[in-house]
Parts: structure tokens; sequence; C-alpha cells
């Protein structure tokens, strides 16, 4: 197999994790989105696509051999994983924190974007383009903390690590 193909065997289960997390980082952009943007039904059908999308790259970068292989099994990979987790866990109870900030961070930064290029008239002017790529911009930014909290987590793990090694 492809180096850039995972197998279905690694893939399938990433799909599953990434999935739950996900569905769980989305659930507070969901919840504003309805409350104040959604005005049309293809929004919501372009908020679930903007997730599928960043589950399925999620998924297939983490199921690489590349990934599983050198990245998964180093302290960088644990504080991704704990990173990762620990974000969507932590994402039901983040609607009046960063997640809403984010969320505005986005709608703004998307709208400013429209307005300051000469993008075309239908790729802005369709509430399904436009909330499309808001929610991959939400994304980008949720992945962003993600990252975020994996580069605070991974000096710990390897002082963790070196400490452990030392006292064998």
């Amino acid at each position: 197999m492809s180096n850039v193909v995972p197998e279905w065997e690694h893939l399938h289960p990433s799909l599953v994790r990434w999935a739950w997390r996900g569905a769980l980082c989305a659930l507070p952009s969901f919840w504003w989105a309805s409350m104040a943007f959604v005005k049309h039904p293809s929004q919501v059908l372009a908020m679930l696509l903007g997730v599928v999308t960043y589950v399925t790259a999620y998924a297939w970068i983490t199921a690489l051999p590349s990934y599983r292989e050198g990245v998964e099994p180093g302290d960088f990979g644990w504080a991704l994983r704990v990173a990762a987790n620990t974000r969507a866990a932590l994402a039901p109870v983040m609607f009046f924190g960063p997640d809403m900030w984010l969320g505005m961070i986005a709608t703004n930064l998307v709208q400013w974007t429209s307005i300051k290029t000469s993008a075309p008239v239908w790729a802005f002017g369709s509430p399904f383009v436009a909330t499309y790529v808001t929610t991959l911009v939400q994304g980008a930014l949720v992945s962003a903390t993600m990252v975020l909290l994996a580069l605070a987590l991974w000096p710990v793990r390897r002082a963790w690590r070196r400490q452990r090694v030392a006292a064998t």
C-alpha cells in the first residue's frame, strides 16, 4: 500500500476516534451557530460537512504508517493524543469560553476576507459556502488550541520520562 493511503484496518478505528472527538469539539460551535447565524437549512449541512472534512483529514493522517510508526509512539505523539482527548472532553463545557470566541473570530475572519478579496460573488454569497468555509476556519482554530496544548504537554512528558529512566 502507498505511504499516502492508510490501510483500512488502521483508518477505521482512527475514523471512530476522530468522529467522537470531532462531534464533541463541534458541539459548542453548532449550538452558537444555530442560535445566532443559521438562517438556511443548507447551513446545517455545511457545518456537518465541515466537521466531516476535519474528522476525515485527522483520521487519514493519524492512520498513515509514517504517523503511526514515527510520531505516535514518541512523546509528541502522546502529547497530541492527550491534547485531542482533553480538548474533546472539555468542549461541551466551553460554550461561553474559548469556543464562543473562536467561533466569533472565524465568522469575522470569513466575512472580512469575503469583503477584502475579489472572491467570486457565488463563493461567499452562498449561505452554504460561507458556512462551510467558516466551519473550516473554526476547525483550524480549534486545531490550533489542540496543538498549543500538545506543545505545553510535550516537555512535561519528556521530563517525566527522563526522570523515570533516571530512577531505574
